[in-house]
């Protein structure tokens, strides 16, 4: 397969493309140059959803997708995305002419498509309008020609953004990834499948075979939690890689949050320090201006009163001196109320013991002893015109502790002008501490740490399902001893043919095996700069177990581990991997591969330039930054395998991309 243009129409940062992919078989390589930002990453977009299509869930998402620029100056009505790609593939020996284009518009706030596949001629069409029926039948024909040239699956493979292939050599996943990249590319994996259709039909026909109702029923069940079990653990497979891309891609940028919020609390608790101390000095402020007004309307009270009350205690004093000395005197006096008591207590006992024919006059007698009292009282009181009530007020007048309010009121004064001439400078260590904050989003922190607890339950779940299977496999193997002893060659081909497509499979790995260890080697030797020439070998397993270990050697016998390597090495080493399942796999599709080196050293990007690139692939197109492949040192080390050479450059203005054609100023020489 090889892409000879590329037709882009109101696509994000492109408002009109038409690019020239064509190669020849000396000069493979189409280098496409552009700063960040310049649509490098979305011209890679628009090669790949032309192929395999857009997937637009309403009308918002069609908005984002659509040109800003032409939406602004002409609206959406009547527009479409276009999305045209030109390419060629082989077909029974035979080069073929294909045009592939997907257009989509914006109706009554529904996402519309189209789509149209030239075929030699031959033309197939469906789209949102066309009657399920035909869309179906139409819609296989055009996926069938694509996955013939490059299935979906497997285009990661050969389009792909170089910087994320280090991120995929971890301990976790090389093995896996490898085995999955081999299977795939190099068609292993149907096998795997054609084992997974007998093992179905197997039980299919055991339960068939089962004579009794009962036993079938339990087996039939058996067999479906079986399988039920196994999908979910693929399932979960596919969830715990999703996990560990997740939490590897994260690492850093969890780390580095993970410092920030440390140091960011710190500097937030100083903040609500300092805003605490000024809140406190405002409340401060406003309570003493609160204590003057209350002061203010109770002066006569608490001030005035209490002055005059001192100036005449010593008057007061005299006559509360005099009101005790006559209360003394008057301690033996009898009271009204005790005169009477006693006067008619001593009557009547008078009246029981001696015997009088005079009735006493009782009431007379009381009045006669009070009047001789108060004639012979001789209690002498010139201030007897007062109260009791007011005796007692006089004396909390002058003998209450008088507390002068204007010194305490002073004190507080004095300590609220130094609190306020300190809120400038808190305002301003408030100041800086605000700047101090990053102001980043911790947000990623709580997922990182959830994607973590993730992990380890489904890697919990996944061994605790394969158990069960394992336990039901063994449930089910003893319903074999149930079978009726009737000949049946369709059953007994059925038994053999699960472990013979693994056989076969474990076979075809074993038969490549040597090939792969053997270019991975020599490539290594070439590309991976810091062990350049000093491989021994590379080791490839090939068991009967679903996984395939990988492993580099020295020359001196010692392994190369993965995880040592830097993150360049690593980029280097799935490079290397590419560039052999390239050759050894079924297919020839082109290699597109976005932000080229950017994390090579120097000697690796030379090794990659001038030994790597030049035989990739029978076209390779390579986009890249100035910094990446320069314009002054690395142009001319690879000019002479480029066919075409193309510049990005970003419209601020007008919010689209425009094209040269030229590798930021340099063109390539005949």
């Amino acid at each position: 397969m090889k892409i000879k243009k590329i037709h882009v129409e109101n696509y994000k940062t492109y408002k009109l493309l038409d690019l020239d992919l064509e190669v020849t078989d000396d000069r493979p390589i189409i280098l496409i140059g552009g700063g960040n930002g310049c649509g490098k990453t979305t011209l890679f977009d628009a090669i790949y959803h032309a192929l395999y299509g857009l997937k637009i869930k309403d009308a918002r998402q069609f908005e984002e997708l659509f040109n800003a620029g032409v939406k602004n100056e002409s609206g959406l009505m009547n527009k479409h995305i276009i999305l045209e790609v030109t390419f060629s593939g082989m077909v029974l020996s035979q080069e073929q002419q294909y045009k592939l284009k997907r257009a989509y518009m914006l109706a009554d706030g529904k996402v519309l498509e189209s789509v149209t596949l030239n075929m030699g001629g031959n033309q197939f069409n469906y789209g949102s309008g066309t009657p399920q029926a035909q869309k179906s039948q139409s819609e296989e024909i055009v996926n069938k020609i694509i996955a013939a040239n490059l299935p979906a699956e497997l285009s990661n493979y050969f389009l792909f953004d170089a910087m994320k292939t280090s991120e995929l050599v971890k301990e976790e996943q090389i093995n896996k990834l490898i085995m999955k990249n081999i299977n795939s590319v190099m068609g292993f994996n149907k096998y795997a499948q054609l084992r997974k259709v007998s093992e179905t039909m197997l039980a299919e026909k055991k339960a068939e075979r089962m004579a009794n109702d009962k036993i079938r029923e339990e087996y039939s069940q058996l067999t479906t939690q079986k399988q039920d079990l196994e999908k979910k653990i693929e399932e979960l497979k596919d969830e715990y890689a999703a996990a560990i891309n997740y939490a590897n891609e994260h690492k850093e940028q969890y780390d580095h949050l993970k410092e920030g919020k440390n140091a960011d609390d710190i500097t937030r608790d100083q903040m609500r320090k300092i805003e605490q101390s000024l809140e406190n000095t405002v409340r401060q402020e406003t309570e003493y201006r609160q204590d003057i007004d209350n002061l203010a309307k109770d002066l006569e009270t608490k001030v005035i009163f209490l002055k005059l009350a001192s100036q005449l205690k010593t008057e007061v004093d005299v006559i509360l001196h005099t009101k005790d000395e006559a209360k003394n005197q008057r301690a033996n006096i009898l009271s009204d109320e005790q005169i009477e008591s006693f006067t008619r207590n001593l009557v009547r006992m008078i009246e029981e013991r001696y015997f009088t024919s005079n009735k006493i006059d009782v009431l007379s007698l009381i009045n006669e002893l009070k009047r001789q009292q108060e004639d012979g009282d001789g209690v002498e009181d010139k201030y007897d015109f007062l109260t009791t009530d007011e005796v007692t007020q006089l004396d909390k007048l002058v003998n209450t502790a008088i507390i002068n309010p204007l010194t305490e009121l002073d004190e507080k004064r004095i300590r609220l002008n130094q609190e306020i001439h300190e809120m400038p400078r808190q305002r301003e260590h408030l100041r800086e501490y605000q700047q101090a904050l990053n102001g980043s989003d911790y947000t990623i922190i709580e997922l990182y740490e959830a994607n973590n607890k993730k992990i380890q339950e489904l890697k919990d779940d996944i061994e605790r399902k394969e158990n069960e299977v394992k336990e039901l496999g063994k449930k089910i193997a003893t319903y074999d001893y149930d079978m009726p002893q009737i000949p049946d060659p369709q059953y007994d081909m059925l038994c053999k043919l699960p472990d013979f497509f693994k056989a076969l499979s474990t076979k075809l790995l074993k038969a490549k095996k040597a090939s792969i260890e053997r270019m991975m080697r020599d490539q290594l030797n070439i590309n991976l700069i810091v062990y350049a020439g000093f491989i021994g070998r590379v080791e490839l397993s090939a068991d009967d177990s679903d996984e395939i270990s990988f492993k580099i050697f020295h020359k001196n016998n010692n392994e190369i581990y993965l995880s040592q390597l830097n993150a360049g090495a690593k980029q280097t080493v799935m490079q290397v991997l590419l560039k052999v399942l390239y050759n050894l796999g079924d297919y020839e599709p082109p290699v597109m591969i976005d932000t080229v080196m950017g994390v090579l050293d120097k000697e690796s990007r030379e090794v990659i330039l001038e030994r790597y690139f030049p035989d990739l692939a029978h076209q390779t197109i390579l986009l890249s930054t100035d910094t990446e492949i320069t314009a002054e040192h690395d142009f001319d080390k690879i000019q002479a395998y480029v066919s075409k050479t193309y510049t990005l450059h970003r419209d601020k203005e007008n919010q689209c991309t425009t094209i040269s054609e030229d590798y930021f100023g340099l063109r390539t020489r005949d």
